[in-house]
């Protein structure tokens, strides 16, 4: 069975398993009709997705117990990742002040908009985010909850590993979003060459998304296979150097995505990630090779919340013209360094077949 169709019995399961585990922590923690509207931010926080990273934990699994994908189900790590990856989102989409994801509007502009529709007192705006950030607190509740009742099935030393990989993952998460907004407060200076720092984009997508959304997930999965310690370590260090390079692929290819994508597909407006003032790598590559005259297009959309449909349209043909060819070709030598470390590795065919198509559906997508 290939991984897509593996996939497909398993993207169910894991949709069974968020909806549970949250569902079970909202009757604990007394969700009444006076919260209405924050239970169903909450639900709808967490519904839909890609649901890769549970699907990366099932991978690491099977690989570490040695069975075909789809022959076991982990209901606890799928619903913590998935839920940690709702909490992670709900706040990025603060910060980013972004109105709509999945083709839906974002847990603060929700609350936004049931304020005003109450006449409250105070600011909507203000009440949206604050609530917010308490739906993403909920949410990430939820994802610990899980965590532990997964952590609970391990041995000791397995439980341990685990506990702390998961705290690892969170902590990365939180300095590269960090890191993210402070490229953010870099002034863009049309005469400077390095306004936008494609190292430091590079950086903020490992630490923000190539291990919390690739590597963290299939180690935790391969812990969770309780295998002997050495044979964890072994699996783990093949994890690293194989999957680290396509987590970043799979970043620049979100940021590809963001630019060039299409809202039917994404779920989200078009240029929303020039609008945001994203710096990422595309952009960085596109800076370095644009004239002045460029550069200064460019800043009237970046950061830029009511930047037109023709301000968008001009910086897009700018970063297709100069910088999405480049962006290409990082993709693709991300691409071949994860597939030149697993020809190095000591693995079976078919964890070597798993992983290359894995390859695939991490890099070569379009949603």
């Amino acid at each position: 069975m290939s991984l897509s169709d593996s996939f497909s019995v398993l993207r169910p399961l894991i949709d069974e398993a968020t909806s549970e585990h949250l569902s079970g922590l909202l009757v604990r923690a007394g969700a009444s009709t006076r919260g209405e509207e924050f239970t169903q931010a909450v639900l709808s926080a967490a519904s839909g997705g890609k649901r890769f990273r549970a699907l990366m934990a099932h991978v690491g699994y099977c690989l570490g117990a040695g069975l075909a994908l789809g022959e076991v189900f982990l209901p606890h790590l799928s619903a913590a990742l998935e839920l940690y990856q709702a909490s992670a989102l709900v706040h990025d989409d603060i910060i980013d002040r972004a109105n709509e994801r999945r083709g839906a509007p974002t847990p603060h502009r929700l609350l936004a908009d049931h304020h005003g529709r109450r006449r409250w007192m105070g600011s909507p705006t203000d009440f949206g985010e604050h609530a917010a950030i308490l739906v993403g607190d909920f949410l990430f509740s939820a994802a610990t909850d899980a965590a532990d009742a997964q952590a609970l099935l391990l041995d000791e030393a397995a439980a341990q590993s685990f506990t702390r990989r998961f705290a690892d993952m969170h902590a990365e998460v939180a300095l590269g979003q960090y890191l993210d907004i402070v490229a953010e407060q870099t002034p863009l200076d049309p005469h400077r060459d390095d306004a936008v720092s494609g190292a430091d984009a590079l950086d903020v997508a490992l630490h923000k998304s190539a291990h919390y959304s690739v590597v963290h997930p299939a180690a935790l999965g391969a812990i969770c296979a309780s295998a002997p310690p050495g044979q964890v370590s072994t699996l783990l260090a093949i994890l690293d150097s194989v999957l680290t390079p396509w987590g970043l692929a799979f970043q620049l290819r979100d940021d590809d995505l963001g630019v060039f994508g299409d809202p039917q597909v994404t779920g989200k407006p078009a240029g929303d990630d020039l609008r945001e003032g994203k710096r990422t790598v595309l952009l960085a590559l596109t800076w370095e090779a644009s004239t002045p005259s460029e550069r200064r297009e460019l800043t009237r959309v970046l950061a830029v919340p009511t930047a037109s449909p023709s301000e968008i349209g001009a910086a897009t043909r700018i970063v297709a013209r100069n910088g999405r060819d480049a962006h290409e070709e990082t993709i693709a030598r991300l691409v071949a360094d994860g597939h030149a470390a697993l020809q190095r590795a000591n693995v079976g065919d078919e964890a070597r077949r798993v992983l290359a198509e894995l390859c695939s559906l991490l890099t070569a997508r379009r949603s």
